[in-house]
């Protein structure tokens, strides 16, 4: 009862086959403190000087402006990511991540069960994984039963940190340190692409992709290009990271000059990155996602913030502020902790953030703005933006 009632109010619709990828991976999560906040700032030495960090003082350099600035994403040598496991050895919490996984359980908890990408299959994480489907031997099977024990298992070091101005913590975040070969060297479950670029078996497949890939494996990109290029595809949304700029700039335009995507997310940070608004505002965010819109062929471009999101649409603005409003809902409510659809009553608790709601129409174009639920105590913060993304994109996307 309470997952249809949250099925219901997010306006998911119940039969639609959504496809979700494309890494699980483990997440070692540990809570930045007064320790942790004293290591960084002694610790920390310069900027990363690669792509892949391998240095100590580099990580705490990146931690020390985290907290300052808002988190981010950043690869890491094998060497580097066992020295920092075995620092905060004691303060580690590990459990199951990654873009696929994270925009699947969202799903999953809501009452639609999506197919999952694991390029990787050890046993851990597959007996781990919650009921899923996993594509195997051209068929769709719990994550228990497409096992590959020789497969290797790879870690992700986030680092959580809530503003406090006692701590000098002045932005609420992740820094998330990975140590990666999947996404850095583009390893796919071709298996699952099989399936997940298909319409006759999928309706919408939503993925994030090429922030971590390291910029000479660009190939990796144009592969999965052309497997959509050549398929008669479902609806796509692709979701942006922060990384590797170089070769998130390769996939955007490469999928895009493709026919590959019809719908981009972005947060206000990628979105100065890469669609170059001009700053974090409403309006300049706005800017940007329209003229992106245009100038890559898109349906309709989603951009979130801590305080609001915003579409640029091609769509009604009803359908987007329907997806966007059950977005926010969604992401308020793993801010709290537990059942996803148990917290879904309890998000009109919250406060607003302090902007105007919009919903307008121009020139055939679709302009939304929501503003975000804000949660001063968040008992999770891995995921959210995940979670935002496979909600709003199965409500806008799949009418």
């Amino acid at each position: 009862m309470m997952v249809q009632q949250a099925l219901e109010e997010a306006f998911l619709p119940v039969r639609v086959r959504v496809a979700t990828g494309l890494y699980v991976n483990w997440d070692s999560t540990l809570r930045v403190d007064e320790e942790v906040l004293a290591w960084a700032e002694a610790s920390s030495t310069r900027p990363p000087r690669a792509s892949t960090l391998e240095d100590e003082g580099e990580a705490a350099y990146l931690l020390v402006e985290a907290v300052k600035k808002g988190g981010g994403e950043h690869l890491i040598s094998e060497e580097l990511y066992r020295r920092l496991k075995k620092l905060f050895a004691w303060k580690i919490e590990r459990r199951l991540g990654g873009n696929g996984f994270h925009m699947g359980k969202a799903l999953l908890e809501l009452g639609v069960r999506p197919l999952v990408s694991y390029p990787c299959r050890p046993r851990a994480i597959m007996y781990s994984s919650p009921t899923f489907k996993v594509a195997h031997k051209g068929r769709f099977r719990v994550p228990s039963e497409a096992v590959r024990p020789e497969d290797p298992e790879y870690d992700h070091l986030s680092f959580e940190f809530t503003a406090s101005p006692g701590l000098g913590i002045e932005e609420t975040g992740r820094l998330i340190l990975s140590w990666d070969r999947m996404s850095s060297e583009g390893w796919f479950d071709e298996e699952f692409l099989g399936f997940a670029l298909n319409s006759a078996h999928t309706d919408l497949l939503v993925f994030a992709y090429a922030h971590l890939l390291l910029p000479n494996r660009k190939e990796r990109t144009d592969f999965l290009a052309d497997e959509l290029e050549d398929r008669r595809r479902p609806k796509v949304h692709l979701e942006f990271g922060e990384g590797c700029s170089e070769s998130m700039k390769y996939a955007m335009e490469r999928l895009a000059d493709g026919g590959c995507v019809d719908s981009w997310g972005l947060n206000e940070r990628e979105s100065m990155k890469y669609l170059e608004a001009a700053s974090g505002s409403l309006e300049d965010l706005a800017q940007a996602g329209f003229k992106a819109l245009k100038a890559y062929g898109l349906e309709r471009v989603c951009i979130h913030t801590s305080r609001f999101t915003l579409a640029c649409s091609k769509l009604e603005p009803e359908v987007e502020f329907r997806a966007l409003t059950s977005a926010c809902k969604a992401a308020a409510a793993l801010t709290m902790g537990g059942s996803l659809p148990d917290n879904f009553g309890k998000v009109e608790r919250l406060p607003r953030c302090g902007v105007k709601a919009r919903a307008e129409k121009a020139e055939g174009l679709s302009l939304v703005a929501v503003p975000a639920y804000w949660n001063s105590n968040p008992k999770v913060l891995t995921g959210l933006g995940d979670c935002f993304s496979a909600v709003q994109a199965v409500v806008a996307l799949c009418r």
